[in-house]
């Protein structure tokens, strides 16, 4: 699958620091800045999922006491 190019602008000072952290792991900058934005969006998918879990739940009065395995095979929650 080709790559499409997306523009981010730095500081030096920025470019710098995540170049140098990029190099410790044996990473390009390129893949490191693209390794923490798909983590940070999969993060913000994660807690979105979760809240909207929980105000289901919390609407469901047969869902006082259950505990966390059966919340979460109810509400798709893994």
């Amino acid at each position: 699958m080709s790559k499409s190019v997306a523009a981010i602008r730095f500081e030096p000072e920025e470019k710098e620091w995540i170049t140098a952290f990029a190099q410790m792991n044996g990473q390009s900058f390129s893949a490191q800045v693209r390794a923490w934005a798909l983590e940070c969006l999969e993060d913000e998918l994660d807690a979105r999922d979760l809240k909207l879990a929980v105000e289901a739940s919390t609407a469901d009065s047969t869902d006082t006491g259950i505990g966390i395995n059966e919340f979460m095979k109810k509400y798709g929650v893994d």
